[in-house]
């Protein structure tokens, strides 16, 4: 990201984070959708960063709460 670009114009992705309760504990599913929405010579890099991103982010997740 360059912070001299304003992205406020570009297309954006909605993330929704959803906690449902398990006999185990909670289950976080995060979806991202509006790929359709991203120009198509963007499309898949988008979606590749974003996907190795939030694998990342789950993974924080799971050490934070220890599971």
């Amino acid at each position: 990201m360059d912070p001299a670009v304003n992205d406020s114009k570009k297309p954006t992705t909605l993330v929704e984070f959803r906690l449902e309760d398990t006999p185990e504990g909670t289950q976080l599913t995060v979806v991202e959708s509006g790929f359709d929405r991203i120009p198509v010579g963007r499309r898949d890099e988008a979606f590749r960063m974003n996907t190795e991103g939030w694998g990342i982010q789950m993974e924080n997740v799971r050490r934070h709460v220890g599971g």
